[in-house]
C-alpha cells in the first residue's frame, strides 16, 4: 500500500544547534500522530529529478502499537445437539444489542465459549470506556438471554484483556472525544 500525504502540512525554517541542524515539529503534527520528547525516528534522503531535482526528507515513525485494557465477560456455554448455529445466530444479536468492541467465539462438542469485549477502540473508531458496572450489568443480561434461548451457562467470569492494535491511526485517540489514558498504552515500534 502506498503512503498518504497528511493533511497537516507547515513550512519551517533549518536551524542551528550545537553543530547540529534541528527541525521543529509543529504541534498539530505532534498532537496528530502522539509524539513524545525522546521518541526515536529514522530520517530518510529522498532525491527525484523530473526534469529538476527535487530532495526530501522523510522522518519515518515506525509502526503504531496501542495496547489497550479492555474488561470481558467470558461465557462457557453446554451447547444441545444441533444448536450451534442457533447459539451464533443470538450472539450475533446480542453483538447487535450490547455493542462490545468485539466478540470472540469457540465452538466445541457439546461446549462454546463466547467472549464479550468491552473496549474503547473498534474497527470503526473510539468509544465511551465502560465501567465495571456497565459490564456486569451487561454480562448479567447475556447471561439471561442465553438461558431464556435453552443454553446452560456452565461459568460466566468477567476479567480484563490486554488488546493490541496495529491498525489505528493515531488520530482517532489524540482527537477523541473520551479520556483513554487511564485504559489505553501507544508506542512507535521502529
Amino acid at each position: 500500500m502506498s503512503w498518504t500525504e497528511d493533511s497537516v502540512v507547515f513550512r519551517g525554517a533549518i536551524r542551528r544547534s550545537g553543530n547540529s541542524l534541528v527541525i521543529t515539529i509543529p504541534a498539530e503534527l505532534s498532537q496528530r500522530f502522539l509524539l513524545r520528547e525522546g521518541q526515536e525516528f529514522i530520517i530518510y534522503g529522498l532525491g527525484r529529478k523530473r526534469p529538476e531535482f527535487e530532495g526530501a526528507l522523510q522522518v519515518y515513525l515506525g509502526y503504531f502499537v496501542v495496547h489497550e485494557k479492555a474488561p470481558s465477560a467470558l461465557f462457557r456455554i453446554r451447547v444441545p445437539e444441533g444448536g450451534g448455529q442457533r447459539l451464533q445466530e443470538l450472539l450475533r444479536r446480542m453483538r447487535d444489542e450490547f455493542l462490545p468492541s468485539r466478540v470472540i467465539y469457540r465452538g466445541g462438542d457439546g461446549e462454546a465459549e463466547a467472549e464479550f469485549i468491552f473496549g474503547a477502540i473498534t474497527e470503526s473508531g473510539v468509544r465511551r470506556p465502560r465501567s465495571v458496572k456497565e459490564v456486569e450489568d451487561a454480562a448479567s443480561a447475556i447471561e439471561f438471554n442465553l438461558r431464556s434461548e435453552g443454553f446452560e451457562v456452565l461459568e460466566r467470569k468477567l476479567s480484563h484483556r490486554i488488546i493490541e492494535w496495529r491498525s489505528i491511526d493515531p488520530a482517532s485517540i489524540s482527537k477523541a472525544p473520551y479520556k483513554l489514558t487511564e485504559v489505553v498504552r501507544w508506542t512507535w515500534e521502529i
